[in-house]
């Protein structure tokens, strides 16, 4: 029960006039005719006998009407049992959501969540029925359209912040289906958030229906300051056959005032580095740590800062292997002559970058094809026989051929099935030169030059290219702007085989002149390489493939038993016919089997949104205005706005402030009946006497 003007009770003060009253005496008698007194001295009458209340019952129903009327203009109203529920309005359909985003850690921002998801459960009426829906990437339902309040309040015990960052349009969307399937008259939709600005996209499917009540409740503090780790880049260079990284953090300071940190490098669960940092308010400063030498499978890293802020961008995981080179097997018949000296110049420039290349004359032997992750023949007759059974036993054994239709390319019998393409003579380009007319920008090859400004492919002249007749088997990557295929592939077993069909050199095309020269020569050789080196970090709620990860990046061949080991803990089964894993945890995942314990087992690391870093407000109107609705807040943030709106609500639906007056009247009716009936009763004893 609650009083929306509470200051009224302490009218029951008043409560004390009529026991005054009763205890003044008050007394009547009957008139006497006298003759004058002006001879008669006055003398004041006093009376010491004890005075005491005779009638009780009259006083009570004083005491009761007065108190009545006092509790009439305090307005009580109830939030739960019964009498909630008196009204005219009926029972309401409320859906609930709740942010549960890393960015709610800020301080206070969750604890003034869950309170105001009380207050909202605490106001309802008990025919009010009442979905809750948490959410951050993705909404869950947890109760849908039920009357069973303590269920709700139970399992708001249970919820926690995540990993994640905060999408407002899907749990719109699912707020708005929910109410769909209502029958009730009214509906309401509260949303209880701190309404970044990065959360809300726009969506024209997240919209509520009509006439449904908006309630939007802000918490924590506008705009918060925080120190964030928002980027990591980490530089790969080999040394006497050892790899060394060399880790970079950039780390942002929202906050207007300077902040002094400590950052700290772990490996392997040890600090092995540590730098004091300071960083001006609204400034940003890059953190470069000592080299450090990469020797065990899977070692695991850490960039940490330490900040009051935000908890989850404070730190930056990462996991590398040693040997992440993509060792590239050149084939030329000239040797290291210049058909492929811009070949390998464009590999070099990339060493630190993950390339070891080496070129050989001949057909490769068993000892060079292990020691390489993918062939390039530049030219000259593919290798017969033995070599070539070699060479495709190489490529259906995971290994990347990509054959460069250069001078002296013949291909025989034995290689003309395997090959994506039947290669026939060579073509001049004339007086006017041949171009690329079609790049398949969906492949991964050709992914990174999407952009409008990414390069341009068809600014490359050609000379001189080979007539490609794609098999049925080919997917064709790149065609010339006569039509024909200028590059195509087919996969052979694990691996894959590409033809390209003009030379890499100048005496065949101006490519080798061109700006996207070197970034294609590197996503080439990634390509066929299989991409070898397992990325060192993914982003949270990001989904993986964890049995074909691990074969792409390591060759890694996992057990059927394997099970995933979330950062907290938890264990996360893995079906082999499903493998699709969900990262939604920040931290290091381990994935191995359940009795196994491995010093370094193969393991993932998940790093925050950086995006959910940014602490700016929505506009709130904007908001309103995108997904429809009303509000009877005007998105108060403190919790007593919250809770006044509620009591008006209730106490405008029950009204008992009138049920009060009308039952104080009907006392004060009763009281002056019984009253003047004592009255009379009582003077007609003293006449008799």
């Amino acid at each position: 029960m609650g009083f929306l003007a509470p200051l009224f009770l302490v009218g029951l003060i008043g409560l004390a006039i009529p026991v005054l009253v009763h205890l003044t005496r008050h007394e009547r008698g009957k008139p006497t005719p006298f003759p004058s007194l002006m001879f008669l001295e006055r003398i004041p009458f006093q009376e010491t006998s004890r005075r005491r209340i005779r009638h009780w019952f009259l006083l009570a129903l004083r005491l009761a009407a007065l108190a009545l009327l006092v509790a009439a203009f305090a307005r009580p109203f109830f939030r739960t049992g019964r009498l909630a529920s008196v009204g005219g309005l009926g029972p309401e359909e409320v859906v609930l959501l709740v942010d549960r985003s890393y960015s709610m850690e800020r301080a206070g921002a969750w604890d003034q969540a869950m309170d105001r998801a009380r207050s909202a459960v605490a106001t309802l009426g008990p025919l009010d029925r009442l979905s809750l829906i948490g959410f951050d990437e993705a909404p869950r339902l947890y109760h849908r359209s039920t009357t069973d309040h303590a269920r709700i309040m139970a399992t708001l015990d249970t919820l926690a912040t995540g990993s994640l960052a905060t999408r407002l349009a899907p749990a719109v969307r699912l707020g708005s289906s929910t109410l769909a399937a209502s029958t009730l008259s009214r509906s309401r939709v509260v949303i209880i958030s701190d309404f970044q600005r990065g959360s809300w996209r726009g969506d024209e499917e997240a919209q509520l229906p009509d006439g449904v009540v908006l309630e939007t409740v802000p918490v924590g503090d506008a705009g918060s300051a925080n120190l964030a780790l928002s980027g990591l880049d980490l530089d790969r260079s080999s040394s006497t056959g050892r790899d060394r990284i060399s880790v970079s953090a950039r780390l942002v300071n929202t906050s207007p005032d300077t902040v002094s940190t400590e950052a700290v490098l772990v490996i392997d669960e040890s600090q092995v580095q540590s730098q004091s940092v300071t960083v001006a308010g609204g400034e940003a400063l890059r953190i470069d740590f000592a080299p450090f030498t990469l020797t065990q499978m899977f070692t695991r890293g850490l960039v940490k800062v330490a900040d009051e802020g935000l908890a989850s961008d404070n730190a930056l995981n990462f996991v590398l292997s040693p040997g992440g080179n993509t060792r590239i097997l050149v084939v030329d018949p000239a040797g290291a002559g210049e058909s492929n000296l811009y070949l390998r110049r464009a590999l070099g420039i990339a060493e630190g970058s993950g390339f070891q290349v080496r070129v050989i004359a001949s057909a490769p032997s068993a000892a060079d094809l292990d020691g390489a992750d993918a062939v390039i023949l530049n030219g000259g007759p593919l290798p017969g026989g033995d070599a070539g059974q070699r060479l495709q036993a190489f490529v259906q054994g995971g290994g990347g051929l990509l054959v460069v239709s250069g001078g002296g390319t013949r291909v025989g019998a034995d290689h003309a099935a395997f090959l994506p393409v039947t290669v026939e003579g060579t073509r001049d380009a004339g007086r006017e030169p041949i171009r690329l007319g079609f790049v398949d920008y969906d492949h991964r090859i050709f992914e990174a030059f999407r952009g409008a400004r990414s390069g341009d492919f068809s600014r490359a002249s050609f000379y001189r290219a080979r007539s490609l007749t794609p098999t049925d088997s080919a997917r064709v990557l790149a065609r010339f702007d006569d039509g024909t295929v200028a590059l195509a592939e087919a996969r052979r077993g694990k691996g894959r085989v590409l033809v390209w069909a003009s030379g890499l050199s100048r005496l065949w095309t101006s490519l080798p002149l061109q700006p996207i020269y070197l970034p294609l020569v590197h996503e080439l050789a990634n390509y066929l390489g299989g991409e070898n080196e397992a990325p060192a970090w993914h982003e949270s709620g990001a989904t993986v493939n964890v049995f074909a990860l691990a074969e792409a990046t390591g060759g890694i061949e996992l057990p059927d038993d394997v099970v995933a080991i979330r950062p907290d803990g938890g264990v996360v089964g893995i079906d082999p016919a499903d493998p699709i894993l969900r990262l939604d945890q920040q931290g290091t995942w381990e994935v191995r089997s359940p009795g196994d314990r491995p010093d370094h087992p193969y393991a993932l690391a998940v790093n925050v949104d950086v995006a959910e870093s940014d602490l700016t407000p929505l506009d709130l109107e904007e908001l309103r205005a995108s997904i429809g609705g009303g509000g009877e807040y005007e998105g108060e943030s403190g919790e007593d706005a919250t809770l006044e709106a509620g009591g008006e609500d209730f106490e405008r639906r029950q009204a008992f402030w009138r049920y009060l007056m009308v039952a104080a009247f009907l006392i004060l009716a009763l009281e002056s009946v019984l009253a003047n009936w004592l009255s009379r009763h009582t003077i007609k004893e003293v006449a008799g006497r």
